[in-house]
């Protein structure tokens, strides 16, 4: 295609570079209806171009960290704070607040523990000796019980009907001699009634027959009264006995097991109020050690600006913190980022881990290396001039270490995108867009 010339208000051919970097071209014939200057005149060339996508950004650090107190509630003083802007390494101190409350708590909160350790040692011991005790109560209680069944066995199967037997024996004998003497002195009677008298032997036998009737019913109620009352009696005791003792296991039971709780309860009670105290000293332990915040990570250290009494400042020593109140930002400059955004035409010419080059407004002779280590995934709309247009998240991580590099420093970022070879191009002031599409005018001759 020959050079032509073209210009603002002419009848046009139309170049249009879109996103993906091909060449549109088109033709429309106006004429021209004032006259033309050759100041206004641009002449289309033809070669090669770099495509880029160029956005401006701030810098920040990769890995950052908001120094606060962790101390619960306003119990936080500061006694000591690292200066503004000052580079840190990892383990300086930052903040230090004043210890004091913490450790006067920690030494009342330890001899607290100390004396419920020895209160719960005591509770452990009666606990154990009513268990002991609970153990040989009822062991004794219950070999009474097993004498008490063995007394009743021995009246009921052993000495009971021994006893019996041997005051039945002694009853039979004595009827046995009762009636053989009552015979004799009947055989007596007889032989006195046939001439045959003989007074003493008579007398002698009568006297012996009223001597063994008094045996023989001794011997009677002996018996009757060990087999009616004795012997009954013995056994219904003994079994009496039997069922004491068993009642007395299960009262020693239930009582010893009221004993063993109400020490388990004790135990359980002092065990509480130990572990409580362990938890406030625990407590305090990690509140005495959150006075001292120490720089997890190098880098430097700026001080969070916050309302303190009405006005916006700095903290400073002397100021009261709350829980988590920011005190200091902490970047660590050992990786510089660039926080910055693309338009949604442009989504397509980047990818992740792709290389740019940056440029900072305070160093413009130096160029720093970098590539894409961040697309966000949701467009936010910026609206300018009446019109908006979508942009997305963009993170650029800079390669090396620069410690002259700061955050909020402001970033050029060129991302190379391609290029394209051999085509047509004119100044962009010549280019026009309605909306639909985008056009030049051309010069007719």
């Amino acid at each position: 295609m020959d050079r032509n010339i073209y210009r603002k208000s002419a009848p046009c051919l139309v170049i249009l570079l879109v996103a993906a970097g091909t060449l549109l071209i088109s033709r429309c014939f106006m004429h021209p209806t004032s006259p033309v200057r050759r100041s206004q005149l641009a002449q289309v060339d033809k070669g090669d171009l770099e495509i880029r996508v160029q956005t401006v950004g701030v810098l920040d650090a990769a890995r950052t960290h908001m120094v606060s107190s962790a101390i619960r509630g306003d119990k936080g003083k500061i006694i000591f704070l690292v200066e503004d802007g000052a580079l840190v390494v990892e383990g300086d101190v930052l903040v230090r607040l004043d210890p004091t409350p913490f450790e006067t708590e920690v030494h009342r909160l330890s001899g607290e523990v100390r004396s419920l350790g020895a209160a719960q040692d005591s509770a452990k011991q009666m606990l154990e000796w009513e268990k002991n005790q609970m153990a040989r109560e009822i062991q004794s209680a219950q070999y009474n019980s097993k004498v008490a069944a063995l007394e009743l066995r021995r009246l009921v199967e052993g000495e009971g009907p021994l006893q019996l037997a041997q005051y039945k024996g002694e009853l039979d004998k004595a009827r046995e001699e009762y009636t053989r003497y009552q015979t004799y002195i009947a055989e007596l009677d007889k032989l006195q009634t046939q001439g045959f008298a003989n007074p003493t032997e008579l007398t002698q036998a009568r006297e012996k027959v009223d001597q063994l009737s008094r045996l023989y019913e001794t011997a009677r109620q002996r018996y009757e009264s060990y087999k009616n009352h004795v012997l009954p009696t013995a056994i219904e005791t003994a079994r009496a006995k039997v069922d004491k003792s068993g009642m007395e296991i299960q009262q020693l039971q239930k009582g010893s097991a009221f004993k063993v709780a109400r020490a388990a309860a004790a135990l359980n009670e002092v065990q509480g109020k130990l572990e409580t105290a362990q938890a406030s000293l625990q407590q305090a332990l990690t509140g005495l050690s959150h006075t001292t915040i120490q720089a997890p990570f190098g880098g430097i250290a700026i001080l969070y600006e916050t309302f303190h009494d009405g006005q916006k400042r700095k903290p400073r020593v002397g100021d009261r913190v709350w829980q988590n109140q920011p005190l200091l930002y902490l970047p660590d400059i050992s990786t510089m980022i660039v926080n910055t955004q693309i338009r949604e035409v442009d989504l397509h010419k980047v990818a992740m881990d792709q290389e740019c080059t940056v440029h900072v407004d305070a160093y413009p002779d130096v160029s720093f290396s970098g590539k894409v280590t961040l697309l966000g995934m949701l467009a936010t709309e910026r609206f300018q001039q009446g019109l908006g247009e979508k942009y997305f998240q963009l993170t650029i991580t800079l390669e090396g270490k620069n410690e002259r590099l700061r955050p909020g420093m402001t970033a050029r970022v060129t991302i190379e995108s391609g290029d394209a070879e051999e085509i047509l191009y004119v100044p962009t002031p010549a280019v026009f867009n309605d909306g639909a599409r985008s056009y030049c005018y051309h010069l007719q001759k």
